[in-house]
């Protein structure tokens, strides 16, 4: 639900299906109806839906794999597992989960229903806007610091923060957590430790070792650089990309202020025994803020 619900929708005619063989006007639980498909992934659809009971907009995630493989399911019981562990206004929400019969197949199709964040996610903020002022990132970081607290707290590491996994709600301008689906038990050991997303890996991500609740701060550490720079830290070919980031941290700019760059280093440490955790990320970022009477008004 992270990438795709911020995507803009396709238009598709009124009660035609889509790729994923479902159409507008399809109910979920008597209650959830399908209005447009909003974007795809690697294991699911989402969906523009509309809540009868409150007539709210949803995003509904519809586990049908895109490839044409057989869902497994067990994709869809362990996100909302993990949802459901963390309810907070900086994760985006889960509102209920089922299946339903696939109009092809007949198989049954686990799905989620979750909030809708109307805005862009961070990836589309940066390519249409450029850099972030301070105040704006540091409210960023502020929010996306808490929800990571909240996750680790309830025992999970998210493992894929990276700009298109946060959104963007213009209406309250805060900042919201999206796709829980890769997230892992911090008591889990080593098994799939590796995923993530390449140009937001920690260097324990690339050499496959056990990871903790610091992965995620490393990774956040990156993205604030880049939205306040504009550029990504390690925009480097693969193998370059890798093996750069077990040898030192990003170039962090001489002209960032001082609160920044002491912060930024310190969740790009090298060892994820020297990064702060989330919390204390949280704790920093509203620091930064609070340093300026100007970040303070806005």
């Amino acid at each position: 639900h992270s990438r795709p619900v911020a995507e803009q929708p396709r238009s598709v005619p009124s009660g035609r299906p889509d790729s994923s063989g479902f159409s507008a006007h399809v109910l979920l639980d008597g209650r959830y109806c399908l209005d447009e498909p909003i974007g795809r992934g690697a294991a699911a659809y989402v969906w523009r839906a509309t809540d009868l009971a409150s007539l709210e907009k949803v995003a509904v995630k519809i586990f049908s794999a895109p490839l044409g493989h057989a869902p497994q399911g067990h994709e869809a019981s362990h996100e909302a597992a993990v949802l459901a562990a963390i309810p907070h206004p900086h994760v985006v929400g889960l509102l209920s989960h089922g299946a339903i019969s696939h109009p092809d197949t007949g198989a049954q199709a686990p799905y989620l229903v979750l909030e809708m964040v109307p805005g862009p996610n961070l990836r589309q903020d940066i390519a249409s806007h450029g850099a972030m002022q301070p105040a704006a990132a540091a409210r960023l970081g502020r929010d996306v610091a808490d929800g990571l607290s909240a996750i680790h707290a309830a025992g999970y590491i998210h493992r894929d923060i990276k700009p298109s996994n946060i959104l963007l709600d213009p209406g309250s301008g805060t900042a919201k957590i999206a796709d829980l689906g890769t997230a892992v038990d911090a008591q889990g050991g080593g098994e799939q430790q590796s995923y993530g997303s390449l140009p937001y890996m920690s260097p324990e991500q690339v050499h496959g070792t056990d990871l903790t609740g610091a992965t995620d701060v490393y990774s956040l550490g990156l993205v604030l650089l880049e939205s306040i720079t504009g550029v990504r830290a390690f925009d480097l070919p693969q193998v370059e990309s890798m093996v750069v980031r077990t040898v030192r941290g990003p170039e962090i700019p001489a002209a960032l202020p001082a609160g920044w760059r002491s912060l930024l280093t310190a969740m790009t440490s090298l060892s994820f025994r020297d990064r702060p955790t989330a919390e204390e990320c949280r704790t920093a970022f509203t620091a930064l803020l609070g340093d300026s009477p100007a970040l303070r008004a806005a």
